[in-house]
């Protein structure tokens, strides 16, 4: 029993002993992490004043108080932490598009295979419009791409909210219609028909005709200057219009434009009105300029479209000459040149930089022409169908979506990847209501910029024109003002000599003479010959006389001229005719003078032959003197020589 009794005490004094151990252990361990922490709480107090002294807080009692400096902490990491969420700011991956398999050529895909692989929300802007009475049809799409315009050429217009389908205004004009555009927005619509330009309602009620823009056939619109240009392809004549105001300006003669317009597009970045011609001529244009800004040699004939990129920095010209070609806007240089082998009257560029190209039943859409890849064949090709004969064609906004007006219609095709991965909404909003788009319509009026900012410098806007001509002219005066004092010191210089002081300062006229007390010598007088003088005195009467007397003037002095030039003709035809007679009476005088002298020569010949024969000889000499009278000078002559040897 002893024994069961001491087991359990010796088993509890052992245990008491290794629970005391391990409370010692504990609290050790507590006190070690209860130092350690303090350590670092000061190390990292020490760290934060130093981070935040002078930085954000610059009170020493903030810097003391924990949480102040936790706020500071935390003000300082919210930007790291937002940049590395940045959920708002997460933009969508711009390479989009057809994703091919492996040896699959993309210009073999067509609108079927396209529909089948998308959803049902995109399948439903796949459709056709059959209007084959009517055509050819334009379009235009609205700037946030919710409102589609189609355009007849035998007068049907019609104005639809494409997306649902709804059709907001339909009418028949009973006339001709060569363009279409939007203009603000969906509400009003710029017609371009056989004689005027109207203006109509989304319904189709008439609001407005401008008489002065009469036989245009091609249209554009400056959303950011609220201006209409219109040109005519019959005619060489451009017009500008404030359609705010109703102000007209910018008017281009015939004299100015030379050719007729046969395509006509507007860049988006600067304003700038680019026209084509019948020449191959691409001649950009500024409502605040007379004469073209720029003249480019595009193509050897005909162009038949032009087209800007959204951003505004190339442009894309489509020839008659099967070529069309990308062009530079700042450096006015072709980058590439394609030749094509369909007939193609159409073109525009997407906001991805893709361009599409139609012609006939034929559609061609090309990828990364604004790129360094330089493809060399078309990313997608599509067929219209039998008798659909392309007229124009446009990219939708927002959307992978384009439409075709043609000989029967319309045709509206989905392009994937044309529309823009991240779309701005600033200036057009696909999701707007009725308030937005009136209050969308105000501020576009109140940031309208003015039609003297159009030029092909890329200016910041915003200048504040007054000031800067007061600018320029405070220069232009503080120039002048130097001349002047320069050329009053070296005036005084001159004039007193020695006496002239050093560093003058000269002011207006009156301080230079009380400081230096002498009169400025006249202007000295130019001395003209009396021809300049005649000739100013007749320059002076000539610009007194008015324009009628100046035309008489010219005609008097034109017919004047021409008797004047006649007379000079005659005369040198009847000298010539008197010279030939002169020549020929000169001609026989010194024949018969010759004469005259042989026969003086020959009788003195004779003479000296009689004086040496003896009068025997008489009848002999008597005889060669009876046949001396019957023969000429020279046989005379040569007959006394003969009898003379003899």
């Amino acid at each position: 029993m002893g024994m069961k009794v001491q087991q359990p005490h010796q088993a509890r004094s052992g245990g008491e002993k290794s629970m005391g151990r391990n409370e010692e252990l504990r609290k050790k361990t507590e006190e070690l992490v209860r130092q350690r922490t303090a350590e670092l709480r000061e190390a990292r107090t020490r760290e934060e004043k130093q981070q935040l002294r002078g930085r954000w807080v610059t009170d020493a009692d903030a810097l003391g108080n924990a949480e102040a400096r936790k706020r500071e902490q935390f003000q300082r990491s919210a930007p790291k932490r937002a940049a590395r969420v940045n959920l708002l700011g997460k933009l969508e991956n711009t390479n989009t598009g057809l994703e091919l398999e492996e040896r699959e050529v993309s210009d073999r895909v067509t609108q079927d295979d396209v529909v089948a692989a998308v959803d049902l929300q995109s399948k439903s802007k796949k459709y056709e419009l059959v209007l084959d009475k009517l055509g050819p049809y334009k379009l235009d799409f609205s700037a946030n791409g919710t409102h589609l315009l189609l355009a007849g050429l035998r007068g049907h217009m019609a104005n639809i909210r494409w997306k649902d389908f709804a059709l907001n205004g339909e009418t028949q004009l009973k006339d001709r219609i060569d363009d279409a555009k939007f203009l603000i927005d969906h509400t009003i619509t710029a017609v371009a028909q056989k004689k005027f330009v109207y203006m109509y309602t989304k319904e189709g009620a008439e609001m407005h005709v401008l008489p002065s823009m009469a036989n245009m056939n091609r249209l554009a619109y400056l959303p950011r200057h609220l201006l209409l240009c219109a040109a005519s392809t019959q005619y060489s004549v451009m017009q500008y219009m404030d359609i705010s105001t109703g102000q007209e300006l910018g008017t281009k003669v015939p004299s100015v434009v030379r050719d007729p317009t046969s395509c006509m597009a507007v860049n988006p970045s600067n304003g700038v009105v680019a026209t084509c011609d019948l020449r191959g001529l691409v001649k950009l244009w500024s409502p605040s300029v007379v004469d073209p800004l720029v003249q480019l040699k595009g193509h050897k004939g005909v162009i038949d479209d032009i087209c800007f990129h959204p951003n505004g920095r190339f442009f894309v010209t489509l020839g008659g000459d099967h070529k069309f070609k990308v062009w530079d806007c700042r450096t006015l240089r072709a980058l590439e040149e394609y030749a094509v082998t369909y007939a193609f009257n159409t073109i525009d560029v997407s906001s991805s930089g893709y361009v599409a190209m139609g012609g006939g039943t034929n559609v061609q859409i090309w990828k990364d022409l604004f790129t360094a890849s330089r493809p060399n064949s078309p990313y997608l090709k599509f067929g219209l169908g039998y008798g659909n004969i392309a007229q124009q064609l446009r990219f939708c906004p927002f959307e992978d979506v384009i439409g075709v007006g043609h000989s029967r219609g319309f045709h509206s095709l989905l392009i994937p990847g044309a529309g823009d991965a991240n779309p701005d909404f600033f200036y057009a909003n696909p999701h707007e209501t009725e308030r937005h788009r009136k209050e969308r319509v105000v501020s576009t009026l109140l940031d309208k910029l003015p039609p003297d900012m159009i030029s092909l410098d890329i200016q910041v806007p915003g200048v504040n024109t007054a000031r800067l001509a007061e600018y320029n002219e405070n220069i232009r005066l503080n120039k002048k003002a130097r001349a002047i004092r320069e050329k009053k010191e070296r005036r005084a210089d001159k004039s007193l000599g020695d006496a002239a002081p050093t560093g003058l300062l000269v002011g207006n006229d009156e301080e230079v003479d009380e400081d230096l007390g002498y009169k400025e010598r006249p202007v000295t007088k130019e001395l003209k010959s009396k021809k300049e003088v005649a000739k100013e005195r007749k320059m002076q009467k000539w610009d007194k006389k008015d324009s009628a007397d100046k035309v008489r003037s010219k005609q008097t002095m034109r017919t004047s001229k021409i008797a004047q030039q006649r007379r000079a003709r005659m005369q040198r035809l009847s000298g010539a005719m008197g010279s030939d007679d002169e020549e020929e009476k000169k001609a026989e005088q010194n024949r018969l003078k010759r004469h005259r002298h042989e026969e003086e020569d020959a009788a003195d010949d004779v003479r000296e032959l009689y004086g040496r024969r003896d009068e025997g000889s008489s009848k002999a000499v008597n005889r060669g003197k009876s046949e001396m009278t019957v023969m000429t000078p020279s046989v005379k002559k040569n007959a006394a020589l003969r009898r003379l040897m003899g």
